[in-house]
Order: structure tokens, then sequence, then C-alpha cells
């Protein structure tokens, strides 16, 4: 299963004058001990996302996200054309494609704010001594939560603002992820807030939100 490690604003368009606000960079893995890394575009209106071919070959997951932030926009530039060329080229009956055919990506990405006076905080929900953008970690069931971005530091009476991007694939998926929230972070004073919109830190709480994202 391709996993999303990387997710980046661009304004990008088409010759037909459709327009892509988002760029998300895919890893998948590629035989036993390699990687592979695919950028797929979505455009601001509609759902019809269009996927690059594998891009990159890397020696760990970690690596094809690093690869992702350092993309510069004539690069991606490129790749969409080549992912524009790819959907309308026809596919031969079994042939590969570069990346998995029933890969269902928009669909299962959330966006996540967390809000906190307490720095430890998105720490301890990466699991991580560090932050670093596109830095992913895994959820069972195929889940993960991606870093983002610190919107806003925290300092003396304001709380600090950062940006996670959820991906999961199911009902389940998304009862697991709202449980490890919900484990991470009640007690300790945050907001979550989901696409937006801001929700009680409990278990069924986090769940309903994530699916009504997921299916907006």
């Amino acid at each position: 299963m391709a996993e999303l490690v990387h997710e980046r604003v661009i304004e990008l368009k088409a010759p037909d004058g459709t327009v892509y606000d988002r760029a998300l960079v895919y890893a998948e893995p590629n035989g036993r001990t390699t990687w592979a890394g695919f950028v797929e575009f979505v455009p601001s209106k509609g759902t019809r996302a269009v996927r690059t071919g594998h891009e990159t070959t890397q020696s760990n997951i970690e690596g094809v996200a690093y690869w992702g932030t350092g993309l510069e926009n004539v690069y991606l530039e490129g790749a969409l054309s080549r992912a524009l060329r790819r959907t309308a080229a026809p596919q031969a009956p079994g042939a590969s494609t570069g990346a998995p055919p029933a890969f269902e990506s928009a669909a299962g990405v959330v966006h996540l704010r967390l809000e906190t006076i307490d720095p430890s905080a998105p720490l301890r929900l990466m699991k991580t001594r560090t932050l670093v953008p596109g830095q992913r970690r895994w959820i069972k069931e195929g889940g993960g939560i991606v870093y983002e971005r610190m919107v806003q530091a925290p300092s003396a009476g304001r709380s600090g603002a950062y940006d996670f991007v959820a991906q999961f694939g199911s009902e389940n998926a998304a009862a697991l992820m709202a449980n490890t929230l919900w484990n991470d972070l009640h007690g300790l004073g945050a907001r979550l807030l989901v696409e937006g919109r801001e929700v009680t830190l409990t278990n069924a709480a986090i769940k309903d939100a994530l699916l009504a994202a997921r299916l907006a």
C-alpha cells in the first residue's frame, strides 16, 4: 500500500485550464529493500486527481519523504505534465502503471491541527524527539500521521499550532487512529481540529470527525 509522506500547497494550471492546488507525495515498497515515490496532483475543483509513475527510488520511506520536501516548482510543473500524459495514455491490459491501480489516496487524507501550550505534545503525538516536515508516524491498518509544519510557536500565554495530515483507508483504521489521538492527547489541555473544526477529545468524537472529513 502506498503511504502519504509529504503534502504541499501549489498553484499549477493544466493546458485544459484545470487548476491543481495540492501535490501529494506517496511512497510504496519497491521490492524487498527499496521504496519508490510518486506525486499525485489534486485539483482545486472536482475530485479527479492525476499522478505520475515512479519518480524516485530510495532505500527507505524516510528517503522518499526527504526527496518530497526538496521538490521545486519547476520540477512539479514537469511532473504534472508527466501525470497528465500518463492519465491520457491508454494502458494495455495487465500493463504496470508504476503506482498501485486500486489506491484511493485523496479520499483518505484528512487535515489536522493541534493547538497546545505544551511543546512536547506534538513530539508525543509523532513519537519522536524532533519534528521534521514530511515526518511520518505509522499506525496499524495502513494508516499514518504526517507532520507538515509548525504554524505558530508556543509562547507565554499563547498556544502553539501544528499542522498534520492523517491518512487511513477504512472505518476500522479511522477507529484505530482516533484511539491513538485520544491516548496521546487527552489530559494535556490541547485542542484538536479536524479540517478546521474543533473536536471533543473522545474516541467516538474523533472517529466520527475523521470519517465525516474523509467523505466531505
